[in-house]
């Protein structure tokens, strides 16, 4: 009688859990594997779009390491993504002063802060938006040479 019970209870739990998955209209969360590989631009930051001529860009390496430009500077440091939580470790960068383009230096400022400040990641109508710990966008990426 008590594993008759205990499958009754199993079976309405997994169908819950099933249900509640389909009805979940969240975009979904990008993890590890979905993300080695893949090269993207940021296309937004704060809220602003990065200014035409800037190259902001972000590589997730497979070796658990990202790099690309900033604006104007070239970095690269640590990742690592699960279970929709991505972090970004310390970066170390090249330390140029770019004149030109025109906003290139504050691309560079937002990408760092927003690379600092992400606590989670999602898909979004195949872009790639960083969030900070309150769920808050900190920047909107586009795949990049055939990515995602």
């Amino acid at each position: 009688m008590r594993t008759r019970v205990l499958i009754v209870v199993l079976a309405v739990a997994l169908s819950a859990c099933a249900m509640a998955a389909q009805q979940d209209p969240a975009a979904p969360s990008p993890d590890a594997l979905q993300l080695a590989g893949t090269q993207w631009k940021f296309v937004k930051l704060n809220g602003h779009g990065v200014p035409h001529g800037v190259n902001a860009t972000l590589n997730f390496e497979r070796n658990g390491h990202v790099s690309g430009r900033a604006g104007c500077n070239g970095y690269g440091g640590p990742w690592e993504a699960s279970n929709g939580a991505l972090h970004f470790g310390g970066m170390i960068s090249t330390k140029m002063a770019c004149l030109a383009p025109p906003g290139a230096m504050q691309t560079e400022r937002d990408v760092f802060e927003s690379l600092r400040a992400t606590e989670h990641a999602r898909m979004q109508h195949r872009q790639l938006i960083l969030l900070d710990a309150s769920g808050a966008a900190l920047a909107t990426l586009d795949p990049r040479d055939g990515s995602q």
